[in-house]
């Protein structure tokens, strides 16, 4: 089953990467998509960005103070 395009804003930016990537439209599409795909499938399981910026925020927070620790031993 084919696809139609009635976005106009849509179907311009897949002619812009088309012409940008010398590839045919379909190509394109499908090179796009798969690309996003892939992105999407590795990203499931992780930390949503705002959880993972609170664990460096405390990582770095113990190793500065274990830095600190060891600099007045003796």
């Amino acid at each position: 089953m084919g696809l139609n395009i009635k976005n106009s804003a849509t179907e311009a930016a897949i002619r812009e990467l088309s012409t940008l990537m010398g590839e045919k439209l379909t190509v394109a599409v499908h090179n796009a998509v798969a690309e996003k795909l892939d992105r999407v499938k590795r990203g499931r399981g992780k930390q949503p960005l705002p959880e993972y910026l609170a664990t460096l925020g405390s990582l770095q927070a113990a190793l500065a103070s274990q830095s600190r620790k060891t600099e007045e031993l003796p």
